[in-house]
């Protein structure tokens, strides 16, 4: 019986102690989302020519890091350099269609598909 006892405290003590996987990934684009179409109006805007736009990511990443972000295949609209963690929001215009929007740092990336207007 104390053996079954110290063999489940110890397993319960090991997960407790345990360096938990990351929480999240390096990158995190929380808008625009995926598969969404922009701006949201009711009714729906319809075809757009251009339309302003926020978009907004965290990167979290221990020790130095940079990152740059930008739509489509163009170059980089922005960089910076940071320690451990980062968050950035901005509002940029973007012609109406289909675009995506990247994020890429020295410890990851992520990418979204959407749409400016109907």
């Amino acid at each position: 019986m104390r053996r079954s006892f110290a063999a489940l405290t110890l397993a319960v003590l090991a997960v407790v102690l345990a360096v938990p996987a990351q929480a999240q990934a390096p990158v995190n684009i929380v808008y625009p989302i995926n598969g969404a179409t922009y701006p949201k109006t009711d009714p729906a805007a319809g075809a757009l020519h251009s339309a302003y736009f926020t978009a907004s990511f965290s990167v979290t990443c221990q020790g130095d890091h940079t990152v740059e972000w930008g739509f489509d295949a163009a170059p980089a609209i922005g960089k910076s350099l940071f320690y451990d963690q980062t968050s950035v929001q901005f509002v940029y215009k973007l012609g109406g269609g289909n675009h995506t929007f990247w994020v890429k740092s020295n410890c990851g990336n992520s990418t979204v598909k959407f749409r400016i207007g109907a």
